[in-house]
């Protein structure tokens, strides 16, 4: 009996390397705040969201279009879409996806009330969507729509068969049904996400049976559990720490070039924008941003060679417009930003302010790397033109809830074109609010340009691309010039993980997809 026993023993723990090598541990910088996949357009929430559902195109590591659900897709006329769907697809339920699941996911999108970001943005220029047959899809929309396979690779598709379901039920995980790598197991506020394997993927088998997907929003504690073994793979290395993890023979870091980039948003549409007062703390008879040469004047405060060098460590690369220059639409003849401090005075004096004025830049503190330093060092930089600068930081969580509701006069964050080029950011942020056209849906700090906005719009129905680039080449022109945003600087991306265990190509929309973290050969 002890010869037998021993043997057991002796067994299992002989599989007991194996079982663990079948499980992968992630360390996240934000988690997400929802388990529906249409609610609150957020990255984190998108990046959940991938590893348990599908959209009907999918992207690279460098944000080019590739085959999902949909193996193909081409223009019928001006203004239809055909996709043809992928056969033998089936839900974690079993269910089939077919094209009434598309027609489905369309309809509910903007059907959920108080959205905080909704997923509208995608899905805005569609009609209607038509079931062909089972395997074929149309979509009509609202005049030619250039963007719509880009925008669908950002639109999760969703299971028809039981209805419209809350969002709180996908928060349980009860109405967790997707066609992903991964099931949902479970998850909660501030806990991990657990997750299993989809045995009945339609895809590669998933390299990993089990997900553990935890969230450290502090950088020293991200790290510290990488080092110690409490998990296998961490994403938004701290500046500070990519040296000494790269001199560490146990890990491996994997660095390249991210697709956000960190900005200055001035709020133009109120009257008396919050935290913005006169040197004796009392309301100013005018926005002082609404003046086009303050904005100039903020812009060449800002010195973005020392943000890139001494914030960044050499981890960014100083932005001038508001998408990476590779991106589709950013325009190659704009020139880098100057650094001008005595120019920048002279502005602000000729906008009527020679002393300055008071501000409260507001910022979050765990979404990037060096976020709270970066805009500690905007601030300390637009002192020294005049301006009297607080500064306030908050979770993201808070950040973004507040600054959806426009209660920052000046606040700085990233935005990601993680569409691959620049339509998405124009459309979105800069033209005016728009509920009729769905237009301006992230627009937060009231930017109206009734030059800009005609150009926006015409771009959006631009099957021709040579044109379209064109088109918004020029809006990037305009929108830098007259400053309605002031980009300061892009954001490198770097994650790190067990030398012996994971391998990894980074992301430029610096998603974590368990599925693109392979196992070390």
């Amino acid at each position: 009996m002890r010869k037998l026993t021993t043997l057991v023993v002796a067994a299992a723990a002989a599989l007991a390397p194996a079982a663990m090598a079948q499980n992968l541990n992630i360390g996240i910088q934000n988690e997400p705040n929802t388990m529906d996949p249409q609610w609150n357009l957020l990255g984190s929430n998108t990046q959940a969201m991938r590893n348990q559902y599908d959209t009907l195109i999918g992207r690279d590591v460098n944000l080019q279009l590739v085959p999902s659900l949909a193996l193909s897709w081409k223009v019928v006329d001006d203004t239809t879409w055909e996709f043809k769907l992928r056969p033998g697809v089936k839900f974690h339920d079993g269910s089939p996806f077919a094209a009434e699941d598309v027609k489905f996911t369309l309809a509910r999108v903007p059907t959920l009330p108080g959205n905080p970001s909704a997923y509208i943005v995608y899905t805005n220029q569609v009609k209607e969507v038509v079931v062909v047959d089972p395997l074929t899809v149309r979509f009509i929309t609202n005049g030619p729509a250039p963007l719509l396979p880009t925008n669908l690779s950002n639109v999760f598709m969703m299971s028809g068969a039981k209805g419209a379901q809350p969002t709180s039920d996908f928060n349980t995980g009860k109405a967790a049904n997707g066609t992903g790598p991964f099931k949902l197991v479970s998850w909660s506020p501030g806990t991990p996400q657990v997750l299993t394997r989809n045995e009945g993927y339609w895809g590669a088998k998933p390299h990993w049976a089990n997900l553990r997907i935890q969230p450290i929003p502090n950088n020293p504690a991200r790290v510290a559990a990488l080092l110690s073994g409490d998990v296998d793979f961490i994403n938004r290395v701290p500046v500070a720490d990519v040296a000494r993890l790269k001199s560490d023979p146990k890990l491996s870091v994997f660095a390249g070039p991210s697709a956000y980039v960190y900005m200055v948003y001035p709020e133009v549409g109120h009257d008396q924008p919050a935290g913005v007062k006169d040197n004796a703390g009392q309301p100013l008879a005018k926005n002082p941003f609404r003046d086009t040469r303050v904005r100039q004047a903020m812009s060449l405060a800002i010195n973005r060679d020392a943000l890139v060098e001494r914030v960044m460590e050499g981890l960014a690369v100083k932005m001038t417009q508001p998408v990476p220059d590779s991106m589709f639409g950013a325009s190659p003849r704009i020139p880098a930003a100057p650094y001008n401090v005595e120019r920048a005075r002279a502005l602000l004096a000729e906008a009527g302010f020679p002393q300055g004025f008071q501000a409260e830049l507001t910022c979050p503190n765990d979404r990037f790397p060096n976020d709270a330093k970066i805009c500690e060092a905007v601030a300390q930089q637009f002192t020294r033109i005049g301006l009297k600068i607080t500064l306030n930081t908050y979770p993201s969580s808070v950040f973004f809830s507040r600054r959806a509701k426009r209660e920052f006069g000046l606040s700085m964050a990233g935005w990601g074109s993680l569409t691959g080029e620049a339509s998405y950011f124009f459309g979105a942020v800069i033209h005016t609010a728009d509920k009729e056209k769905n237009l301006g849906s992230i627009n937060v700090t009231g930017i109206s340009d009734a030059d800009i906005d005609p150009l926006i719009q015409r771009s959006r129905n631009m099957l021709d691309e040579v044109g379209r680039r064109a088109v918004l080449e020029q809006v990037s022109e305009m929108v830098v010039a007259r400053n309605w945003v002031i980009p300061t600087l892009a954001f490198g991306t770097v994650s790190a993980g067990r030398a012996d265990k994971v391998s990894y190509t980074t992301r430029q929309d610096e998603e974590i997809q368990a599925m693109e973290i392979l196992p070390k050969k």
